[in-house]
């Protein structure tokens, strides 16, 4: 016959093992054998999150990083990362990606012998606002907002500086009309702000803004959510964690 204490040790034994059960399966379940990357992953990441990304990227990671550029295009994008999972892919080592699912443009991806780990966002702006959810809340207040990244602004990802390409035969006031057509959706400038910006970058989004008639927000970057991307924890709320042999899907 057990003693008190006996019983209380039992009791605690079981439930110790029921959680440890239901946390094996559940992980089972979404591909995610410890909630954590793998102490050996390799990395693909869009050149849009790189530059935040790099403090946390130990110096003997296996890192891609994939033009910007490519977010023209999500068939190109499709085509370039799958391409890029082929070359890196090996068993007991995961993949992680520095995307969201960036006009479905990772829906489709896969690997036949590495875990897919991807932060659960629509684009590289949710990763930097830290949730979908935040980035979502900040369209609902400001709709017809135009994110921006200071390093962004050199790539294709600033519309602005080409709105002009190609009308220099048209009159300044054509121009002007032309112009307002291309950016009739936007009534912001949301500049994604880290630490202190460089003050050149600023002064650029001061001028689009005034240039073409919107509104100027800065908001405080999240880096959080790609801070666990590299080194977890990895909460399938927050993580798409894609079993090996399964493609990637819409989320």
């Amino acid at each position: 016959m057990l003693t008190s204490q006996q019983g209380k040790k039992e009791k605690k034994k079981k439930i110790l093992t029921f959680l440890y059960k239901t946390v094996r399966l559940r992980e089972k379940n979404t591909g995610a054998d410890s909630f954590m990357p793998e102490k050996n992953f390799k990395l693909i990441v869009c050149n849009a999150l790189y530059p935040l990304l790099l403090p946390h990227i130990k110096k003997d990671t296996d890192v891609k990083i994939l033009d910007i550029g490519l977010h023209t295009s999500p068939r190109r994008l499709r085509e370039r990362v799958q391409g890029e999972i082929e070359n890196m892919e090996e068993k007991g080592v995961d993949i992680l990606l520095g995307y969201g699912l960036c006009g479905r443009g990772l829906e489709g991806v896969c690997s036949t012998k590495s875990r897919l780990i991807l932060p659960r966002i629509d684009d590289c702006v949710g990763a930097l606002l830290g949730s979908r959810d935040r980035h979502r809340k900040i369209l609902k207040k400001h709709p017809g907002s135009f994110f921006i990244e200071p390093t962004w602004l050199d790539t294709e990802m600033n519309i602005f500086d080409g709105l002009s390409q190609g009308m220099e035969h048209l009159s300044a006031d054509q121009r002007n009309r032309v112009i307002a057509i291309a950016l009739k959706h936007y009534k912001t400038i949301a500049m994604l702000v880290t630490g202190k910006p460089d003050s050149r970058a600023v002064r650029r989004c001061e001028h689009h803004a005034e240039a073409h008639s919107l509104e100027l927000l800065r908001i405080p970057t999240d880096l959080t959510l790609l801070e666990r991307l590299m080194r977890g924890p990895l909460d399938p709320a927050s993580f798409v964690i894609t079993p090996i042999g399964e493609p990637i899907p819409f989320f």
